[in-house]
């Protein structure tokens, strides 16, 4: 053990056998420690260093001077045992201590238990609510004071149910109200904020179509079934314009306006635009094969650059402008008769051409425009 603690110390192996070979180490093994060279300089006092087999010390050192001037005298053992009792002082004192502080615990979480439980019950169902869930209720116990304060609570957690589920129905009918008014862009950016809204598109189709002979129709009815019955077309064009991609913009008693890659981009928008007004005709016929009515389609289609946005702002209306809407309103109120108004740009979108007959032109920024009325179209 001395032999592997040595050369674990460094101490030269020459030395190591000679001292295994005297089986002694006076006289054989040099020590130079903190200690040695301490005492050797005059100096007595202790300090914790390490030994000449390297390990940790608690060292007492001095000269012997007098009839011995150059020796020393270095007397040592180990800090595990010197500091023995400190350690063991130190172990002690932190048993007691997580004991003592066991029993506090325990004490503490009993009283806890007995005098905040109502409390906690409280504070419970206050995260509760907090966390947005509705119609929470606590156990009032039996404390005359807790049960007035349960008692109160229960009656606040009953009001806020109440008008949680007013602002529930009022939220569903702004949203619904939204979604009627204006596309899901503009409503984040309307959330979001913004006082100012405004987008530019390129190539979007527009139509601004016209229903003939309504007017005439409802003259015999009264309001409300006037009403009833535009309502009933217009959900009828929605519900086509959907399963075609063509995006509904507003509508009156005069007309119904409509655009196709507005806020979808769509290659192939002026074709969904022309198919979405061929399809508009047929619902105009099956409206009047059953009410009895003769209703046709008057609609203009143009494709082009234009913006849309929020209009006003204590009445704000989502509506678009630019020169293919105000084409697209010319084509269909220029003409007296009924039919689907092109330009020439929209047959540029069209995979196919459809048969067409020359209404003319129109003046439009100062140029004429051609316009063509469709005769018979084929789907593409």
């Amino acid at each position: 053990a001395f032999a592997e603690a040595a050369a674990a110390a460094g101490i030269p192996a020459e030395t190591v056998e000679l001292a295994e070979a005297r089986d002694d180490t006076i006289a054989v093994l040099p020590i130079r420690t903190d200690a040695v060279d301490s005492a050797r300089e005059g100096k007595t006092g202790t300090v914790i260093g390490q030994s000449y087999l390297g390990r940790e010390t608690l060292a007492a050192y001095r000269p012997l001077g007098g009839l011995m001037p150059t020796w020393v005298v270095v007397a040592e053992t180990s800090t595990q045992e010197a500091f023995a009792p400190v350690t063991d002082f130190t172990r002690n004192l932190v048993i007691s201590s997580a004991v003592l502080a066991l029993i506090v615990s325990v004490i503490s979480l009993v009283l806890a238990r007995i005098l905040v439980s109502p409390f906690r019950r409280l504070a419970s169902a206050a995260k509760r609510i907090a966390a947005g869930e509705t119609n929470v209720t606590v156990d009032a116990g039996t404390s005359d004071e807790v049960v007035q304060v349960a008692t109160a609570f229960n009656e606040m957690s009953r009001s806020l149910q109440v008008k949680a589920d007013l602002l529930d129905q009022q939220s569903e009918e702004t949203e619904r109200l939204l979604r009627s008014l204006m596309p899901e862009p503009v409503i984040r950016r309307y959330r979001e904020g913004a006082t100012t809204i405004a987008e530019d598109h390129r190539a979007v189709s527009v139509m601004f179509a016209d229903i003939i002979g309504f007017e005439e129709y409802s003259r015999h009815l009264d309001s409300q079934e006037t009403l009833e019955r535009l309502n009933e077309l217009v959900k009828q064009f929605d519900e086509a314009g959907a399963r075609l991609g063509v995006e509904h913009v507003r509508t009156t008693t005069k007309g119904y306006l409509a655009s196709c890659g507005l806020t979808v981009p769509r290659v192939d928008n002026a074709r969904r635009m022309v198919e979405f007004a061929l399809e508009l005709e047929e619902i105009l016929e099956r409206y009047s094969a059953q009410w009895g009515a003769s209703l046709r389609l008057r609609a203009g289609i143009d494709v082009g650059d234009l913006t849309s946005g929020l209009v006003g702002q204590s009445h704000m209306i989502y509506d678009l402008w630019g020169e293919a809407v105000n084409l697209a309103f010319q084509l269909q109120g220029d003409h007296h008769d009924s039919g689907i108004f092109l330009t020439e740009r929209v047959l540029d979108g069209l995979p196919e051409r459809p048969q067409l007959v020359d209404a003319g032109t129109i003046e439009s920024g100062g140029t004429r425009v051609a316009v063509w009325r469709i005769v018979e179209a084929t789907h593409a």
